[in-house]
């Protein structure tokens, strides 16, 4: 009877881990012979536990991650054009409190996507909004959103964020229009919003991906301010590990 009350006023209390595991907790109170002080303790060291592992998977969600990893299974072996040094300095997330843009550039496979996911996992645990988009997406969210409820909701997201990754930046060719939006969110975000981007063009091959110099010099200008530029190399790691049909 005693603990169905105590169920009920941690319902009250919005208790909820405490609710679900109370009889638990009592059992182990009990066998391990704790303090009334030490029993309050873990029950409320818990509840915060449990109350941040929701906050993680829901910001987790909002995130749109193509994929969940982070750097434990990262093959520095492989992508010896960035240190591990590096990336724990970048998982400190300093960056993020100074608005810094993080800019990786390079040939397709080489690992950009995945350390600008991994970044952003890292963020996530850290209490971050995070949200991840690729150039193509982000292009379509910035012509539809004022006919979309989903873009719209979608353009939101990337306004809100702390970080915004923003994939793939000059794989396909845009239009002179599309630029201009482009132009116009960069300079929206620019000092409010961390960034991560990835592309496979030289910032002097930009001007050709946006069609028009002037326009270039300007987004550049933008993401060139408090920004750190690695420049990876190497072989495509899926060509590298590609499996086959045959051994022969």
């Amino acid at each position: 009877m005693l603990n169905q009350e105590l169920k009920e006023l941690a319902i009250q209390l919005n208790l909820n881990n405490l609710r679900d595991n109370l009889d638990d907790y009592l059992l182990n109170a009990e066998q391990s012979n704790v303090s009334y002080c030490e029993f309050l303790k873990n029950v409320f060291k818990m509840e915060i536990e449990e109350r941040e592992a929701k906050k993680y998977k829901m910001r987790l969600k909002k995130a749109s991650l193509p994929y969940h990893k982070d750097f434990s299974d990262f093959d520095f072996n492989f992508q010896k054009s960035i240190s591990k040094k590096k990336i724990n300095i970048l998982c400190e997330m300093q960056w993020i409190d100074r608005l810094f843009k993080l800019i990786f550039l390079g040939p397709p496979g080489i690992g950009k996507t995945r350390i600008m996911v991994s970044l952003g996992v890292e963020a996530l645990k850290k209490g971050y909004d995070v949200f991840f988009v690729s150039m193509t997406d982000l292009i379509d969210i910035l012509k539809y959103r004022k006919d979309s409820y989903k873009y719209n909701l979608l353009y939101k997201r990337i306004l809100n964020a702390q970080v915004l990754l923003l994939d793939e930046i000059g794989y396909l060719p845009i239009s002179k229009e599309e630029a201009n939006l482009f132009f116009q969110l960069i300079s929206k975000l620019d000092e409010k919003v961390a960034m991560v981007i990835t592309s496979n063009k030289t910032f002097s091959e930009w001007t050709e991906f946006l069609g028009d110099p002037a326009l270039a010099t300007a987004v550049l200008d933008r993401l060139s301010f408090r920004c750190e530029i690695f420049n990876l190399t190497g072989n495509s790691y899926r060509l590298e590990k590609r499996e086959h049909l045959f051994n022969e």
